[in-house]
Order: structure tokens, then C-alpha cells, then sequence
């Protein structure tokens, strides 16, 4: 009995409580402890040093999930999580680069220093498709306008602004069935809005870059 109240003194001497739900607080105010804190320590001139261990050390361990140790080579905090140990210093989440090796497989570098080479993923060529339907005979090219020529055949090829609907043709507009307009090489109604300038019907508006062809037979 001498030695358990002699026990008991030393605890209250080094400034550890104990209470009886087997709560521990070490440090200041002893006397007072949160309910939910199992382990509390309390001071503001001593610090808390857990386990340090080389790198070598730690990777030796295979403690229980949440282990804590100090990493003497990394300078860092690193928990267990069941699996590895992972470094608390990092405020990200590991990164991941990608590098295609030209061979079918890629490789993914992490910036923990792990690395993972996939499989060949391209596999074997297969067979050739069958061909496709023929398309539609386009409108006829340069040589056959170069061709008509002497005939008195102007033409002028004007790249579109979006929404452009208003072009100017290469002469005055004498006659307006002398006059074809083609977008992006596909034929298109329009009308004379003066006698130099044609507008293209709504549903020929031009998207960016368009490529309208004005052919006009003089």
C-alpha cells in the first residue's frame, strides 16, 4: 500500500494525471482533460518527439495502420497506412507524368520515385474495311475555269469571317444567272444586294475561315 501511494505522488510530481476512465494528460493544467481525449499533452515550453528512424529503419516496420515515425534522411513525418509509408510533409497529393514509350506501352512516373510500365496496348492491325460509296462529283476545278478563260470567265476565291453573308463579285453585276457561288466547294443560292455585291441565302451563313469561290462570266 506504501508503494502504490508512493507510485501515485511520483505521477502527480512529474505532472501526469490519471483518472478512471483511464484518460492521461502530461504537462500544464493536469487537472482538466477533454472527454474524448485518451492521451493529452499540454505545455509551451516542451516539445513532443516521437520515434526517429533512418529510412532504412522505417521500411523494416510493419506496424499497425496509422503509425507515426520521424524520417531522420527525409527530415519528414510519415504515417503507415496498411500498405506503405507515406510522408506527411508533401501539402499534395503524389503526382503522376506520363511518358508514351513509341512501342505500344506507356510508362507513368510518380513523384515518389515509383514507376509502372504498361503492356503493349496497340495490339495487331486488323483487316481492311470495305471501301466506301463513291462521293459526289465535286463542282469543276481551276484548269476548266482556266480553260474558259477566253470566253470571259472571272472568278475570285474570298476566305469568310463567321456569320459573313455579303461578298463583292469581280465586276459590276449585269446579269445575275452569269454569277455561281460556291462555299467550301458545294453550290449556294443568293441574291444581288447592289450592282457589286451578292448575299448568300441564311442557310449558307459562313463559319470562320469558309472558302467561298465567285465565278462570273463577263
Amino acid at each position: 500500500m506504501v508503494f502504490k501511494r508512493t507510485f501515485i505522488l511520483l505521477l502527480i510530481g512529474l505532472g501526469i494525471e490519471l483518472n478512471a476512465v483511464g484518460q492521461v494528460k502530461i504537462g500544464d493544467e493536469v487537472s482538466t482533460i477533454h472527454p474524448f481525449s485518451l492521451l493529452e499533452l499540454e505545455s509551451t515550453t516542451k516539445a513532443l518527439i516521437i520515434s526517429r528512424l533512418s529510412n532504412s529503419q522505417m521500411l523494416a516496420m510493419t506496424p499497425l495502420e496509422g503509425a507515426l515515425v520521424f524520417n531522420t534522411d527525409t527530415k519528414c513525418l510519415h504515417m503507415y497506412n496498411g500498405l506503405n509509408w507515406q510522408s506527411l510533409c508533401s501539402k499534395t497529393s503524389t503526382s503522376l507524368s506520363i511518358v508514351d514509350n513509341a512501342d505500344g506501352s506507356f510508362t507513368l512516373n510518380a513523384s515518389d520515385g515509383t514507376s509502372y510500365t504498361s503492356p503493349n496496348l496497340i495490339g495487331p492491325k486488323g483487316d481492311q474495311g470495305e471501301p466506301g460509296p463513291q462521293g459526289e462529283i465535286g463542282p469543276p476545278g481551276d484548269t476548266n475555269l482556266n480553260a474558259t478563260a477566253a470566253i470571259g470567265l472571272e472568278q475570285i476565291i474570298v476566305i469568310a469571317n463567321s456569320g459573313q453573308t455579303q461578298f463583292t463579285t469581280p465586276f459590276p453585276i449585269s446579269d445575275i444567272k452569269k454569277i455561281e457561288v460556291f462555299r467550301n466547294g458545294v453550290g449556294v443560292d443568293f441574291t444581288a444586294v447592289d450592282s457589286n455585291t451578292i448575299e448568300l441565302e441564311i442557310e449558307a451563313t459562313c463559319h470562320q475561315d469558309d472558302r467561298v469561290r465567285i465565278i462570273q462570266i463577263l
